[in-house]
């Protein structure tokens, strides 16, 4: 799948999706541990991503 393509109300409506697939089977620690898995993925991806911005200007 390629990110780029979609819309914002496509990223949106794919990241509800999926959140409400994921924490349907799930305990409430479960998916707090999750989100907070998540949090610190997305944050260390902005990381990366910031870096290769900086190392391509």
């Amino acid at each position: 799948m390629c990110f780029d393509n979609l819309s914002s109300c496509d990223l949106i409506g794919l990241a509800s999706s999926l959140a409400i697939f994921l924490g349907e089977n799930l305990s409430t620690n479960e998916i707090s541990i999750l989100s907070d898995f998540f949090e610190a993925l997305g944050d260390n991806l902005s990381i990366i991503a910031t870096k290769k911005s900086i190392e391509q200007s």
